[in-house]
């Protein structure tokens, strides 16, 4: 019962810090706004904690929630995407200055979260390594990764083949061609991840179209909230259901859920005034979070062992986690300034 009681307090933060102080408001017609990113941001953040916690702690609630994290990092690569390429489409001379504008935010944090991590990983038994100080979280790698592919389709190529028509289909093709051979090789270039890097495409196609998308989810915004929440709701039965099946099941059913979800999700917003500032602020340092809550896990391990009960572990993992991502966003933005005013004036 205990377990019960403390998730249940945190599925009624989670749901309170969404949904607080959200209204209808017909003037509104948005799509991928700054607000309306920050504002899933701050709700996903949360559910990939969940899907991380030790086996030894997990429990039904956490499980299920922590089932859809997959969504929330897909999420994290479409909005990562759409950053990228709506910036190099409204910012002139963006790609000029495209390592020193995006690396410092990444990297720092990345480095030093990383070094946490490991300096608690050493207080449970793991053994520890120089090397291991600048093994940075995953997840980081395949994003890195995609950001290189992103400067060499928009930046360096178009320096030998003429025109920009092309590039955007380039940069999906070889998105869905990595998810391929990830999914049926074992050659894993994007790590443990097959479905979740496909949101990149998601975001450069988003930002490709984002008039036009804006324009057509504006239309009977009721009629196709509602088609789509019970779209996402049949394919969550179905996935469910065939979720074992190769293919048909844990890869194109998930990939479709995924789908179905982001584009309910931002067709409900379209027309909702949401956010506050307890979400906002979750929003702000969702990065951070993502990167130090395994570190936080081991340092409650370390700490208490397995002796806490498990609602009890996420809580204050949570609460940890939290506390501990403020002050490395404290700690990097001075640096990442830094870095970068030292950068421009090379």
């Amino acid at each position: 019962m205990l377990t019960y009681a403390f998730m249940g307090l945190l599925v009624f933060l989670i749901a309170a810090t969404t949904l607080w102080g959200i209204w209808y408001s017909s003037d509104k017609n948005s799509f991928m706004t700054i607000d309306d990113t920050t504002f899933l941001r701050g709700f996903w953040c949360i559910i990939v904690v969940l899907v991380h916690v030790p086996a030894e702690y997990q429990n039904r609630i956490q499980d299920m929630l922590g089932s859809f994290a997959y969504i929330g990092v897909t999420f994290f690569f479409m909005t990562s995407a759409y950053g990228l390429k709506w910036s190099m489409d409204h910012k002139s001379g963006y790609m000029d200055r495209f390592w020193l504008r995006r690396l410092p935010p990444i990297l720092i944090p990345a480095i030093i979260a990383n070094a946490f991590e490991v300096s608690m990983k050493a207080l449970n038994g793991n053994e520890l390594s120089p090397l291991s100080y600048v093994n940075i979280n995953g997840w980081v790698k395949v994003l890195l990764l995609y950001y290189l592919i992103f400067w060499l389709v928009y930046k360096i190529l178009p320096m030998w083949i003429r025109g920009k028509k092309w590039q955007d289909a380039v940069m999906c093709l070889i998105v869905v061609s990595f998810s391929l051979i990830d999914y049926f090789t074992d050659f894993k270039i994007t790590l443990k991840w097959t479905v979740e890097p496909l949101g990149f495409a998601y975001g450069i196609l988003a930002a490709k179209y984002a008039g036009k998308i804006r324009e057509a989810i504006g239309k009977n915004w009721l009629a196709k909230s509602i088609c789509l929440m019970l779209l996402a709701g049949a394919t969550g039965v179905a996935y469910l259901k065939f979720k074992p099946v190769h293919v048909w099941g844990d890869y194109l059913l998930k990939i479709v859920l995924g789908i179905a979800i982001t584009a309910f999700m931002y067709e409900l917003i379209t027309k909702l005034k949401v956010g506050n500032k307890a979400n906002a602020f979750l929003g702000r340092i969702s990065y951070e979070v993502y990167i130090l809550h395994r570190g936080v896990f081991a340092l409650m391990i370390a700490v208490f062992g397995y002796t806490m009960d498990s609602g009890l572990f996420v809580v204050a993992s949570v609460a940890v986690t939290l506390i501990l991502a403020i002050l490395l966003k404290k700690l990097c933005e001075p640096l990442i300034k830094r870095v970068q005013t030292l950068g421009s004036k090379e």
